[in-house]
């Protein structure tokens, strides 16, 4: 605060008041009139002011505040590119905020597969210890599986249903073999890590689903147990 307010002219000494106006005795003849107020700093008797009415406030720092990122899922179609013609550059990181696949196991995985149906209880399945925590904020891999077109099929059996059906009039279904492309990605980049093949191991009772309103044909899929150990060393092992 600017102490020049405690000197009107020359030699002239105000002192504080509570309120109105004071008249001092002047040296030199000269006299002064300042008005007082309750919030007027207070001046010594040298005439100088106090530190603590110089001093100068500061407002506290107000600290920065940033929301946190928002977590980004993305779907199997885009994590996978399930088209007809897989293209690589289409894949998208299945996580860019999680972790990154490295260190000691279990890596968490999730298991999309191109035509699942909606159906969680095909065949395969990846074993429970394996998957995901509740909101799949740990998972490392991603694993898909195509149908490979290209594999020569065979007849290996049929389903028979009660009732028959429109399209086939018998209530027969053929079931035939088949192959998949399994391709394992990175969760937190989209990174291709490992691809291979496998044929449909499951038995003719279990290919063929316990129900079928329009049974034509039915292909054998890959055992959960046959994949989990074509998957184990990804998942258990240690990554460098």
């Amino acid at each position: 605060m600017n102490t020049s307010r405690g000197r009107v002219g020359v030699g002239v000494t105000l002192r504080p008041f509570t309120a109105g106006l004071v008249l001092v005795a002047v040296t030199g003849g000269l006299t002064g009139l300042t008005a007082c107020t309750g919030d007027q700093d207070p001046a010594r008797a040298d005439g100088k002011t106090s530190k603590s009415a110089s001093a100068t406030r500061s407002s506290p720092a107000v600290p920065s505040f940033s929301p946190p990122p928002q977590k980004v899922i993305r779907t199997s179609d885009e994590a996978c590119d399930f088209t007809e013609s897989f293209e690589a550059d289409e894949v998208k990181a299945y996580l860019p905020s999680g972790p990154a696949y490295s260190g000691k196991g279990p890596h968490p995985a999730v298991l999309f597969k191109s035509d699942d149906y909606g159906d969680d209880d095909r065949e395969p399945q990846l074993p429970d210890k394996w998957l995901p925590a509740y909101f799949g904020d740990d998972t490392q891999l991603v694993v898909c599986q195509y149908n490979d077109n290209s594999h020569d099929s065979r007849d290996i059996g049929t389903c028979t249903y009660i009732g028959g059906s429109p399209n086939s009039g018998d209530g027969k279904a053929e079931v035939r073999s088949a192959r998949y492309t399994y391709r394992v990605f990175e969760a937190r980049t989209g990174k291709l890590v490992t691809t291979f093949a496998m044929t449909g191991t499951t038995s003719l009772a279990d290919t063929c689903p316990e129900e079928s309103y329009y049974p034509t044909a039915f292909y054998q899929l890959v055992e959960s147990e046959d994949l989990a150990d074509k998957l184990r060393r990804l998942i258990e092992g240690e990554r460098p």
